[in-house]
């Protein structure tokens, strides 16, 4: 587990470079961009770790959607929202903020999964 998470965040990392990389050419982007999932993974094993939610080792799935989550909002910010508004790192801290609050609602709402 001490592996896998920062690998799953690294493999994250990869497939939203392409996004970052685009984003900083047209203006001030945050390096958080590229671990913008960071905060939502943190949240959910604080989550887990004092027993809020279902508690079943398969529900270790719930950081795939996370992740899943974070490469699809990654690539709607930049091409969508960055060509609406002007502030890239000001809608970046949103979607992290986003994704943290998807990772309570997953932690919150998902049920007991069988194992």
């Amino acid at each position: 587990m001490t592996i896998l998470f920062p690998a799953l965040i690294l493999i994250v990392a990869i497939l939203c470079a392409p996004a970052y990389l685009v984003s900083r050419r047209k203006g001030d982007e945050s390096k958080w961009f590229l671990i913008a999932s960071l905060p939502a993974i943190v949240l959910w094993i604080g989550l887990t770790g004092i027993g809020y939610g279902a508690q079943s080792l398969s529900n270790i799935i719930e950081i795939f959607w996370i992740l899943l989550a974070t490469v699809v909002v990654s690539y709607l910010k930049v091409f969508l929202i960055d060509r609406k508004t002007q502030k890239p790192r000001q809608a970046t801290y949103i979607m992290m903020a986003l994704l943290a609050i998807g990772a309570f609602l997953l932690r919150a709402f998902m049920p007991v999964l069988p194992e």
